[in-house]
């Protein structure tokens, strides 16, 4: 799998968070820290970048298709997202993700596009897209804490919805077969492992970082998974603040199941602003 420096940068940045930072005057401490549940509800901001392949009867190895390249997809978007926390017994947690992208766009082709032994040739009016959606839970025990810090380990499971289909008109073995619509989809549970680390600089700031990884084979799919974020939050009143996280997703994996004998290579990159709730 092929890092990016912003991936580099962040994990980086969360094994950096998890060392005690200089003792700092203390007026209290951040309800993430003290407060059963919390709730972060905003908008993510990520760079998307897709790239999927099927493997026809007779291409051995399909081509990997940029959709953002190939079909002019908007490689930005804005997509709802939420985190959710319950803080339960003395040392174990429960956390929770979602977000779901999807996009679509029609164009001429530039040049013949291949999909499951289908020929879209240079030329053709086209359409396609693709979705996506994430749903994550993780449980996680405390190992280490303070007053004002803790770091945890656990494990978790990522709930995966992805999809892609292309309508046009269509060649078969070198012969006109009228408008196809293609497409695949798949459903994925993939287990993971991951960390915390949550650090209040008073009862206003609070710094918190995770990562989730993932690589292994499960089934239908072979692959790499790494998800993880870093980020403030401010408390601006006593059960409700706001934050700003840098988030990354990062999926690449084989699928190898009835309908769909390929490869997904997805990252969702940028900044996610949200409003927060703890009570």
């Amino acid at each position: 799998m092929k890092y990016t420096k912003n991936a580099l940068l962040l994990v980086t940045l969360f094994i950096g968070s998890t060392m005690s930072p200089p003792a700092a005057a203390q007026d209290g401490v951040h309800p993430y820290l003290t407060e059963k549940f919390s709730l972060d509800l905003g908008v993510f901001f990520p760079e998307r970048r897709v790239t999927m392949s099927i493997d026809g009867p007779v291409i051995a190895a399909g081509e990997d298709i940029d959709f953002e390249t190939a079909f002019g997809h908007k490689r930005s978007d804005d997509v709802f997202s939420l985190n959710f926390g319950w803080r339960f017994g003395e040392k174990w947690q429960l956390g929770g993700q979602y977000f779901a992208s999807s996009g679509e766009n029609s164009k001429v082709l530039q040049e013949d596009v291949e999909w499951n032994d289908i020929t879209f040739g240079q030329g053709t009016g086209i359409a396609a897209g693709q979705e996506f959606d994430l749903l994550r839970v993780f449980f996680a025990r405390k190992f280490r804490s303070s007053d004002n810090q803790e770091f945890g380990l656990g494990l978790g499971i990522h709930w995966l919805e992805l999809g892609a289909w292309i309508e046009g008109n269509a060649v078969i073995n070198g012969v006109p077969a009228g408008f196809r619509r293609e497409s695949v989809s798949a459903q994925a549970p993939l287990p993971n492992i991951g960390a915390w680390y949550t650090y209040s600089f008073s009862s206003k700031w609070a710094l918190r970082a995770r990562l989730d990884w993932f690589s292994a084979e499960v089934g239908d799919y072979d692959g790499t998974l790494i998800n993880a974020a870093v980020g403030l939050n401010y408390q601006m009143f006593e059960h409700a603040g706001f934050g700003l996280s840098y988030n990354l997703f990062d999926l690449d994996v084989n699928v190898n199941k009835n309908g769909w004998h390929g490869n997904v290579n997805t990252t969702y990159e940028g900044l996610f602003a949200h409003v927060s709730f703890y009570w």
